[in-house]
C-alpha cells in the first residue's frame, strides 16, 4: 500500500512579488513546452526551461537548496509542478500565480512577442494545456 503524504499548501506569488524573489537569487522554472517558450518567454532573470511533459523524468535537475519559482502561461500547470516538487520533499518552491499572462500585462521583460500569450487565451498552441 502506498503511503499518503500530507502536503503543505503551495506558496504562490504574483509576478510582481516574484520579481523581488528573482532579484534575491531565486530561479525561475518555466514548465511550458518549447514551442510556447520560443513564441514568448520570460526575460530579465535566470530561467530554466523544464517542460511539464518532461517534468517527472527531469525534476532532479532543479536545485533543492535554492528558492525556485515555477511558472507557465496562467499558473495552472506550474501549480501542478509545485505540488509535485512538494511531494518530492522540495521546500523552497513557489508557484507564480497568473503566470506569463500577468507578467506580460505588468510590462515585465520578455523574449518574443506578447501577442503569442494574449491571443491564445492560455498561451499554448495545442489549446489543451490548462
Amino acid at each position: 500500500m502506498t503511503e499518503q503524504k500530507d502536503l503543505p499548501e503551495a506558496r504562490e506569488a504574483c509576478p510582481t512579488s516574484s520579481q523581488k524573489l528573482l532579484a534575491e537569487g531565486a530561479l525561475l522554472v518555466d514548465v511550458r513546452e518549447a514551442d510556447e517558450v520560443a513564441a514568448c518567454g520570460f526575460a530579465g532573470c535566470e530561467v530554466m526551461p523544464l517542460p511539464l511533459s518532461q517534468f517527472e523524468a527531469r525534476f532532479a535537475e532543479i536545485p533543492r537548496e535554492r528558492e525556485v519559482i515555477l511558472a507557465c502561461a496562467t499558473g495552472d500547470r506550474s501549480l501542478k509542478a509545485t505540488y509535485f516538487l512538494l511531494y518530492q520533499d522540495y521546500t523552497k518552491v513557489t508557484n507564480m500565480k497568473h503566470g506569463l499572462a500577468r507578467w506580460v500585462a505588468r510590462g515585465f521583460p520578455i523574449t518574443g512577442t506578447a501577442a503569442a500569450v494574449s491571443s491564445g487565451g492560455c498561451g499554448c498552441g495545442s489549446g489543451n494545456c490548462c
